[in-house]
């Protein structure tokens, strides 16, 4: 039984169960929907058993899959722990902490305060990784990973960073032009899909959250990461849909504005993950306390 054993086919389907979509665990597998999709109807097949509801664009874990899911994720949290300690037995305990972050968030939250961190802890030098690989809890040999989503990360330590709200947000020169919804009609509209397998954009979450009607929106642009998205909008390209707290640096100093007051709170949050004998390192308690504080 162990040769025939799906191993790829199971990796997939605790991703799509954790993350609550295929979008989002292509995208943390690094391949494509097309390639979860197979992962999961192989699986399916080989077990006789459905273990994905699919109605839509939506997929929904049977009871069966919530239960291979979670033993796939708990098999694979203790083959990681060992590892962990073959490893930490053979090297020295005080190396670089490797922190493992979305691209967005690494490159317009954590980066620039980084900076803090080496002049409170100069013996601890800190790497930053936006590898997708890296960014897999099942597998990463990150030290500690900032993951977004809904949370749900069985058999690690996780605890909620920071929770998101949106809200547009533009170039000051394109403000004054703005002073109502309807006048996004007349710019150029920056999209950042929402990752959760629908067709839903982060406008129309937050149009549907605060209660308003959007305009059909003349011409749009859709960039890949969140940090092309604001980079994009500080330089005067167009209105983007804002997500804390990847803008709140650059709403400080000015480099963007809040043309409306209307905030939608986000259904996805940033959270720390690491594994649970992490805790009992000095070096990680450390860079924990000081990224809870920063928060």
């Amino acid at each position: 039984m162990l040769k025939t054993l799906p191993f790829s086919a199971l990796r997939t389907l605790e991703a799509v169960v954790r993350l609550r979509g295929f979008s989002r665990a292509a995208e943390e597998l690094n391949v494509t929907q097309s390639a979860v999709s197979q992962h999961i109807k192989q699986l399916e097949e080989w077990l006789g058993l459905r273990l994905m509801v699919r109605r839509g664009r939506s997929v929904t874990p049977t009871d069966a899959g919530e239960r291979l899911a979670r033993v796939t994720r708990d098999g694979y949290s203790a083959i990681a722990d060992t590892c962990d300690d073959l490893r930490d037995s053979t090297r020295n305990s005080e190396r670089n902490i490797l922190v493992a972050s979305p691209p967005g968030f690494a490159f317009l939250w954590l980066l620039p305060r980084l900076l803090r961190f080496d002049e409170l802890h100069p013996d601890l030098p800190v790497s930053l990784s936006t590898d997708p690989q890296s960014r897999d809890v099942l597998t990463a040999e990150a030290d500690v990973i900032i993951c977004y989503g809904p949370g749900g990360y069985s058999g690690f330590h996780a605890e909620p960073l920071m929770a998101e709200q949106m809200t547009p947000v533009c170039a000051p020169s394109i403000a004054t032009r703005v002073t109502s919804v309807n006048d996004l009609a007349n710019h150029v509209i920056l999209l950042d899909r929402l990752d959760d397998g629908s067709s839903m954009t982060n406008w129309d979450f937050w149009a549907q959250e605060v209660g308003v009607t959007l305009p059909r929106f003349s011409q749009t642009r859709e960039l890949g990461q969140a940090n092309l998205v604001i980079q994009a909008a500080m330089d005067g390209g167009g209105i983007a849909m804002g997500r804390s707290p990847l803008i709140k640096d650059a709403l400080d100093s000015g480099r963007l504005v809040q043309p409306f007051d209307k905030v939608a709170q986000s259904q996805l949050s940033y959270w720390l993950v690491c594994r649970r004998e992490a805790l009992k390192r000095d070096r990680m308690v450390k860079f924990l306390d000081w990224i809870r504080a920063e928060v």
